[in-house]
Parts: C-alpha cells; sequence; structure tokens
C-alpha cells in the first residue's frame, strides 16, 4: 500500500512537458461549428449560471489600476443580473476586509481555503457545477480580474449554441507571432488558423486556447472531466495545454471579434475597447 504522501505525489504529479510541434489542432471535428440562425436563435432560452473566484492572491501592480478586484465583480454582477440562486461567488483564502466586502455585494458567496487557482476552480467545476448544475445549462467560470461589456450574457449564450466552449475574452496573444515574442506557439503571419463564423449579435473565430474564464454546457463538462482533471492537479491550472488537448480531441472553442471582456493585464487586454471607460461605467 502506498502511503498518503506517495499517493498525493502520484495524483498530483506535475504535467508532462508539451511538445507543441506534434500538437495537432487540425482535427476536422472542432471546425465543425454548429449553424445558429441569425435573425433569432432561442440561445437565450437556456438557463446561464456561473461561478465567480475572488481570492486576494495577485498583486495590484498586474492590473489596470481602474480594473480593482471590487471593480470587476461590481462590473460582472451589473452586466449579468444574475438571479442569487444561479450564481456562486467563491471567496478563496481571503482577509476579513474582502469577505466583508463580496458578501455585502452578493448573498450566495462561499468562503473557502484553498489558497490556489486550481483547487478553487476544481471546487467550483467539480462541486458545484457538475455536483449542482443540470447537464442542459451553461456554466460560465469567471476569475477576479475581468471586466465585461453590456450585453455579455446573451451573447455568451449565442455562442454556447455554436461550439463547445465559450469565451468572451479576444485575447491579444493570438495577434503576436511567436517569433515575435508572443505567448502562443500556433500564431503565424499576425494570426491563428481558424474559421469565422456569424451569430445573431456578433462574428466568432475558432481559437486554440483562452484562459480560466470560459463557458461551456455541464454537459460537455461532464464528458471533458478526466481531461480538466489532468490539468487542474497543481496549484496553478494549465489552461493552454488543457484547451490544446481538447482542439485535440475535437472540441471547439469560438471567442467573439472583438471581445466582450478582458483579462486586466495591461500587456493582454482585449484590443479595440476602452476598458478605463467600462470600468468606470458599468459598475
Amino acid at each position: 500500500m502506498f502511503g498518503l504522501g506517495r499517493l498525493r505525489e502520484l495524483l498530483f504529479r506535475p504535467v508532462n512537458v508539451v511538445d507543441y510541434g506534434r500538437v495537432n489542432l487540425l482535427n476536422e471535428e472542432r471546425f465543425k461549428l454548429k449553424a445558429v440562425p441569425t435573425g433569432g436563435d432561442d440561445a437565450g432560452a437556456r438557463r446561464l449560471r456561473a461561478v465567480y473566484r475572488i481570492s486576494d492572491g495577485s498583486r495590484e501592480t498586474d492590473r489596470f489600476p481602474f480594473a480593482t478586484k471590487e471593480t470587476c465583480l461590481k462590473n460582472f454582477l451589473r452586466v449579468f443580473q444574475l438571479p442569487g440562486e444561479d450564481l456562486f461567488v467563491i471567496a478563496d483564502n481571503v482577509l476579513d476586509s474582502t469577505w466583508e466586502v463580496v458578501n455585502g455585494l452578493h448573498a450566495n458567496t462561499l468562503r473557502t481555503s484553498y489558497g490556489h487557482g486550481a483547487g478553487s476552480w476544481r471546487h467550483a467545476a467539480f462541486d458545484i457545477a457538475l455536483g449542482s448544475f443540470s447537464d442542459d445549462e451553461v456554466v460560465y467560470f469567471v476569475e477576479d480580474d475581468y471586466l465585461h461589456l453590456p450585453g455579455s450574457p446573451g451573447l455568451l449564450l449565442e455562442g454556447a449554441a455554436a461550439a463547445h466552449y465559450v469565451s468572451l475574452y479576444d485575447n491579444i496573444d493570438k495577434y503576436i507571432n511567436m517569433t515575435d515574442g508572443g505567448a502562443n506557439h500556433f500564431v503565424e503571419y499576425g494570426g491563428e488558423i481558424t474559421r469565422v463564423i456569424r451569430t445573431r449579435s456578433s462574428h466568432w473565430k475558432l481559437t486554440n486556447s483562452t484562459t480560466m474564464t470560459f463557458a461551456t454546457s455541464v454537459g460537455v463538462l461532464r464528458e471533458d472531466r478526466g481531461l480538466w482533471d489532468k490539468y487542474t492537479r497543481e496549484r496553478h491550472p494549465h489552461d493552454y495545454q488543457a484547451f490544446l488537448a481538447l482542439a485535440e480531441r475535437g472540441r471547439s472553442l469560438i471567442t467573439p471579434i472583438p471581445g466582450y471582456s478582458t483579462h486586466c493585464m495591461p500587456m493582454w487586454a482585449a484590443p479595440g475597447v476602452d476598458w478605463e471607460r467600462v470600468a468606470r461605467e458599468y459598475v
């Protein structure tokens, strides 16, 4: 028998180093996006649930000065206006002062002490979403340093009707060649191999990866649980590698162009939007 320490070492061993030269993103299935009528689809009839994760872990210097965690949460609450039972807020490893602010803004808030992003996300996905939501519902996992534009909830549901996974964040890394210092291995000549579709409200592009702020149906999450388990065993989720693995399996991920949300790190902000104005006007 293994001791507990050895068992944890085996279960939570680091993800193997990825040979990006061998990753195949040309799986035909991921290009087969669902045809969504542009004149009046019923995507909005699906129930949208969300799990928002906030902590005191990241540094203020990593973000726009106007995008505090309180501002991002207020922006999300105003833009999405979800009923209390449809929005869970996880306050992980927070100070009492942060807890008071968060709990004052939204009643359905859980205080946890994981102390790292992978732990709180696993709780959000495996315990809350898979344990409490129906398979036909859409769940949106949200990190605490994102801003959203008005119209995001409906747009998210439109995207979820067209692809397996959806992000509202049009990441600038998809437009910077790897050879020019970009972070994405599959960007050449200023872009990635993609497919563009149109739904009622937006154009969308097929993309190879995103952050841990994304939406999917609970049923798809359940089918892909083994993969998500593999890539969230360390303290920091391996989102990039996880989405590449999903793409190789034929899962599709789309983002609107232009984006409707942004990660609030200046160097990775979604292009084409005055995010300071959004932070000022939609809180």
